[in-house]
This record gives structure tokens, C-alpha cells and sequence, in this order.
């Protein structure tokens, strides 16, 4: 399958448990594959015809503006969602991280895949 990706997308989110969490957003960082519909954007060279990557984005930003979530995999979750339904893509993987948040571990999340 053809794949648009993003990679090291960073973006402020309301995620977590512990009382410190709760009280400011924390950067995360975003890594997605994004499955293509289909084989005809490669000879239409029309934006209509693909994932738009930059509405993407512009998309996770707002909704992570916007909503507060307890744990990465149910801010995961709903991304992919999010991209499979509205952007209509066939198959999502997400990598999203908490960075810097243990002690000599630079980066620590999850990673989901996700079909239509």
C-alpha cells in the first residue's frame, strides 16, 4: 500500500492522569503513516484524489487544542478516527509520545494501526 507520511509532528494535548498532567497541555510527538486511496493520484496529480497532509495536521492541532484525554492510547484512538473517517483513509499507523516524561527515557508511547 502507498503511504503519506509525517513524522516527528510535535503538538500540544491535554493528556494524562497525575495531578501535574492535568494542571498544563504537554508537547507530544506525532509519528503517521497514512494509507492513499487508491492508485489514481499518481496519474491525476489531483490534491482531491489523496490524503491532504496538511489539513491533517491542521486537524489533529484543533482537535488536541480542544479535548482532554487520560491516556495516549485513547488520544491515539481518536486520531486515527479521525483520519480514516473524515479523511477517509484506508489504514492509519500512529506513533504518538510523551517526551522527556521518565527519568533517562527520552520518548515513552504507543503505537496503533488502524483500517477502514
Amino acid at each position: 500500500m502507498d503511504t503519506i507520511f509525517i513524522r516527528e509532528f510535535r503538538v500540544a494535548a491535554w493528556v494524562g492522569i497525575y495531578e501535574w498532567e492535568i494542571q498544563r497541555a504537554q508537547t507530544l510527538e506525532l509519528d503517521i503513516e497514512i494509507g492513499i486511496p487508491g492508485a489514481k493520484v499518481g496519474q491525476s496529480d489531483d490534491i482531491g484524489d489523496t490524503v491532504h497532509y496538511g489539513q491533517v495536521v491542521e486537524r489533529i492541532t484543533k482537535e488536541l487544542a480542544d479535548k482532554r484525554f487520560n491516556l495516549l492510547e485513547a488520544l491515539a484512538e481518536h486520531l486515527c478516527a479521525i483520519i480514516t473517517g473524515e479523511f477517509r483513509a484506508p489504514w492509519v499507523k500512529l506513533s504518538v509520545a510523551k517526551l522527556g516524561h521518565i527519568r533517562d527515557v527520552r520518548k515513552v508511547g504507543v503505537t496503533i494501526e488502524r483500517s477502514r
